[in-house]
C-alpha cells in the first residue's frame, strides 16, 4: 500500500513538471519527501526497528526444532531367543514361561539401517517480565525511530525554506550589485575625463576604480553564495534544478508575527515534548529504564520456566526390508537460573543503570542547549528588526537626498557623478536592508523549529 501511494506522488509529482512553469515551496517538499537521501535511510532505519520489534514479540510463541538422521550401522547389535530369555529370567522366571511361545517367533535383530526424528517445542510460561519489557524496549526504540525521521522531515523543510528564502534574497542583492556596477563605470568614465582635462585629480579616479572593484567583488561573492545554496537545495530536494526551475519569496510578514509571538511561551515549548530533540531523549530515558528491568530479570536466583514437549521415533531397517521401530511421548516442566557468572548479572545491571543516568545527562544537555539556541535567535530576530528599521529610515533619507540633487542637477548646482554615488549608496543601503531581511528569515525559522511549531 505504501509503495503504490509512493509511486501515485511520483507520477504527480512528473506529471507537474510537464505542465507546470515552475515548482512552488510544497511542491519542493512533496519531492524531498520521496527523494531526499536522508528519509530513504531514514525509512530504512525504521524498517530495521520493526523487524526488531516483530522479533521480540516472536519470544511468545514456541520454538519448534525437528531433528531427523539416519545411520548405517557396520556393526550392529544382535540379540538372539537365548540372551533374551536369559536376561528375562534373571529378572523374573515367569516373564520367560509367559512369552517363551512368543520368543519362538522372534528372529536375531540384525539390521544395520536406523533412523529417528525428533520433535521438540519448547513455549516460555515465565520469564520474569524479560520477554515483556523486550518488546516495551524495542517497541520504544521504533518509536524513537519514526519521531527521528519526523524531526529531519520538520528540519529538512526549515532548510529548504531557508534555501529558497536566500536564494531570492541573494538574486536581489546580485541584481542591485549590477545596476551599482553600471553607475560605478559611468563614475570611472567621468573621473577619467576629468582627470585627463585637469578638473579632477588623480585620487578620484582611483577611488572610482577601488568602488567598482569592491561591487565586482560583491558579484562574485554573491555568485558564489547562489552556486552554494543551488546545491544545498538540490541534496535537500534530491533532484537536479536550475534557478528558473522554481518560485518562492518570503513571507517577511510572518517572521515578523513569528518575532512578536509570546517568548515566555516559546521557551516553554522548547524544553518540552513538543520539541522533537527533547521528545527523543525522554523516550531514550524510558528506553534506558526499561533496559534495567530486562538485566534485573535476569538476576541470580529468579528462575525463567518453560513447557518442552518432544515427539521421536526410532526405527530399524534391515537388509531384507525388514522394519521395525517405535515412537516416544515427552512432557515436560523446566527451571533454568543463573546462580553465579562472576558477577556479569550484576555488572549489566549496573550499566543499564549508568545508561539511565547517561539518558538523563543528555536530555538536560539537550534542554539546556536548545534554551541557549533559542535565546540567540530571539536576540538575532531583535537585532535583524532594529537594523531593518535603521536601513528603511536611511533609504527615506538617502532617497530625500538624491531628490535634492537631481533638483539641483536641474539648475546646475550638481554634477552627474555626485548623483550617481548617492545611487550607488542607496544601492548598498538596499543590500545591507535584504540582508538584514534574510538574517530575521533564518532566525524566525530556528525558532519555529526548535520551539516544535514546524
Amino acid at each position: 500500500m505504501r509503495k503504490t501511494a509512493v509511486f501515485v506522488l511520483i507520477l504527480l509529482i512528473v506529471s507537474f513538471s510537464i505542465f507546470a512553469e515552475s515548482y512552488t515551496y510544497e511542491d519542493l517538499l512533496a519531492i524531498m519527501n520521496v527523494n531526499n537521501l536522508e528519509l530513504l535511510t531514514q525509512d530504512e532505519v525504521i524498517k530495521t526497528a520493526s523487524l526488531d520489534v516483530k522479533d521480540a514479540k516472536a519470544n511468545y510463541s514456541p520454538t519448534i526444532d525437528l531433528q531427523v538422521s539416519g545411520t548405517y550401522m557396520v556393526n550392529p547389535p544382535s540379540i538372539s531367543r537365548d540372551d533374551l530369555l536369559s536376561v528375562l529370567n534373571q529378572v523374573n522366571p515367569m516373564f520367560g514361561n509367559l512369552i517363551g511361545e512368543d520368543l519362538d517367533r522372534l528372529k536375531i535383530i540384525d539390521k544395520p539401517f536406523m533412523y529417528s526424528a525428533q520433535l521438540n517445542l519448547t513455549q516460555p510460561i515465565f520469564t520474569w517480565g524479560k520477554v515483556t519489557n523486550a518488546v516495551k524496549l524495542y517497541e520504544k526504540i521504533l518509536e524513537i525511530r519514526q519521531v527521528e525521521k519526523e524531526d529531519k522531515i520538520n528540519s529538512l523543510s526549515v532548510e529548504l525554506e531557508g534555501y529558497l528564502g536566500g536564494l531570492y534574497y541573494a538574486r536581489e542583492i546580485l541584481d542591485l550589485l549590477n545596476k551599482a556596477g553600471e553607475d560605478a563605470d559611468r563614475l570611472i568614465e567621468i573621473a577619467q575625463s576629468g582627470y585627463e582635462n585637469g578638473v579632477m585629480l588623480i585620487d578620484d579616479y582611483n577611488e572610482a576604480r577601488l568602488s567598482k572593484s569592491e561591487l565586482d567583488m560583491g558579484i562574485t561573492e554573491a555568485e558564489v553564495q547562489i552556486a552554494s545554496l543551488m546545491d544545498n537545495l538540490e541534496k535537500t530536494v534530491g533532484v537536479d534544478m536550475a534557478e528558473e526551475d522554481f518560485t518562492f519569496v518570503p513571507d517577511e510578514a510572518h517572521y515578523y508575527e513569528v518575532a512578536k509571538m509570546d517568548r515566555t511561551d516559546l521557551r516553554a515549548r522548547a524544553v518540552s515534548n513538543a520539541n522533537s530533540n527533547i521528545k527523543m531523549a525522554s523516550m531514550s530515558v524510558e528506553a534506558a529504564e526499561l533496559g534495567e528491568d530486562i538485566a534485573k530479570g535476569s538476576m541470580y536466583g529468579k528462575p525463567d520456566l518453560a513447557l518442552q514437549v518432544g515427539l521421536g521415533y526410532t526405527g530399524f531397517v534391515g537388509s531384507g526390508w525388514e522394519h521395525s521401530g517405535d515412537y516416544s511421548l515427552n512432557i515436560s516442566v523446566g527451571l533454568q537460573t543463573t546462580l553465579w557468572d562472576g558477577g556479569k548479572v550484576l555488572n549489566n545491571i549496573d550499566r543499564s543503570k549508568s545508561q539511565i543516568t547517561s539518558a538523563n545527562i543528555t536530555l538536560e544537555n539537550a534542554k539546556s542547549q536548545l534554551s541557549m539556541a533559542l535565546e540567540e535567535n530571539f536576540r538575532n530576530m531583535d537585532l535583524a528588526i532594529s537594523r531593518i528599521n535603521y536601513y528603511q529610515t536611511r533609504n527615506d533619507v538617502l532617497t530625500s537626498e538624491l531628490e535634492t540633487l537631481n533638483k539641483q542637477h536641474d539648475i546646475g548646482y550638481a554634477g552627474e557623478s555626485d548623483i550617481l554615488q548617492k545611487q550607488i549608496e542607496i544601492y548598498q543601503n538596499q543590500i545591507s536592508l535584504l540582508q538584514e531581511k534574510a538574517n530575521l528569515m533564518q532566525a524566525s525559522l530556528a525558532v519555529e523549529y526548535i520551539a516544535g511549531l514546524r
